[in-house]
């Protein structure tokens, strides 16, 4: 299993791609993300399966985080924002 790299792109705010690993990866992997993220701050997790435009958010929510967003950013790739 490939290693989840959170980039960082801004004051309080990062970014981890996980375009190309299968569904339901996604979903179980913001629960490890969400824990390590600061309160105030702001992630974009970029998926490429469809699956996750729903399971991610549902999990960051039930988590006590905001998603703002979730935006089609290419063919078959999404961002989900996530901020806690």
């Amino acid at each position: 299993m490939r290693k989840i790299k959170a980039s960082k792109i801004g004051n309080n705010h990062y970014q981890v791609d996980m375009r190309g690993w299968v569904c339901p990866y996604p979903k179980y992997a913001v629960e490890s993300l969400v824990k390590k993220l600061g309160d105030g701050y702001r992630m974009d997790l970029l998926v490429d399966c469809p699956s996750a435009t729903d399971d991610v958010p549902k999990v960051a929510r039930a988590m006590g985080c905001e998603v703002p967003e979730v935006t089609q950013i290419g063919n078959g790739e999404w961002r989900v924002v996530i901020e806690k």
